[in-house]
């Protein structure tokens, strides 16, 4: 895939702060050909010149504590928030020019993306489950799986098991019916050791030992994070997982689980 000879205009533009890079980070959209699918644009590692990242699983480079996607020695980190914002704004074709090495947290969810997506009046309705998946696709590691299983419609479930007093274990299932604040709006949280360590304190949720740094929009809001978290690594598949007529449960799983099942959907539904 090459770059286009021109973008054109962007339908909109974005500065955040990036997290780890600390750095003022600009987003902007570009109209794409139909056919495209979601292309990341980024600065080459070696030179001045951009390169094109597709948002496909084949392109992921690591899933430690997000999902970075690259090419050669070139980066982009946390580009799952943004990728469910793009499926639940059924967004086919698009390219994101990213100028920095990560896509900006924002507050953790993927409010921000939608509201900027329905500022360049890219965002359209909920798309119907029509794609097939002829047979069940499992992935396993240990006590942990995530299993996609043929239906009439398209859902994501999620079992959370922390051991954690506000946690513990919950269950929780988002169907489109439902609507897309339910999961979009639903922040990332971790430790406040872990966020101590990497300066997010201030930011972002953090877990104490028996409670939350921040009052939580939805007492399981970290189980709808889990789950907006799930619909974004499902887009890594080439197509919006929401088009696809199955029912996704993932048990104590996560972005390692979620993108290994994302290649296996793709040569299942055959993208």
């Amino acid at each position: 895939m090459s770059l286009p000879a021109t973008l054109g205009k962007p339908l909109k533009s974005f500065s955040g702060r990036g997290i780890t890079s600390r750095q003022d980070i600009g987003v902007s959209l570009y109209e794409a050909e139909p056919g495209t699918g979601i292309v990341f644009i980024i600065k080459d590692a070696n030179s001045d010149e951009k390169i094109l990242l597709p948002a496909k699983a084949d392109y992921v480079v690591n899933t430690l504590r997000n999902v970075v996607l690259g090419q050669g020695r070139s980066r982009l980190c946390l580009v799952e928030h943004i990728l469910c914002a793009v499926a639940l704004s059924n967004i086919d074709d698009l390219y994101i020019e990213v100028e920095g090495p990560e896509v900006p947290l924002g507050n953790g969810s993927g409010d921000l993306w939608m509201d900027l997506f329905q500022s360049a009046g890219l965002v359209k309705e909920l798309p119907a489950a029509t794609i097939e998946l002829k047979h069940p696709v499992v992935v396993h590691r240990k006590d942990r799986s995530l299993i996609a299983i043929p239906d009439e419609t398209f859902s994501v479930t999620y079992l959370m098991d922390y051991k954690h007093p506000k946690i513990g274990k919950i269950w929780r299932t988002w169907t489109t019916a439902d609507g897309t604040a339910e999961i979009l709006n639903a922040r990332t949280f971790g430790s406040l050791a872990e966020h101590k360590m990497l300066g997010l304190e201030e930011l972002v949720v953090s877990m104490t030992e028996d409670g939350f740094t921040m009052d939580l929009r939805w007492e399981d809001e970290p189980v709808r994070h889990k789950l907006l978290d799930l619909v974004g690594d499902l887009m890594l598949c080439g197509v919006n997982p929401l088009k696809v007529k199955a029912r996704f449960i993932g048990m104590k799983s996560g972005h390692e689980m979620d993108v290994d099942m994302a290649k296996q959907l793709a040569a299942a539904i055959q993208v």
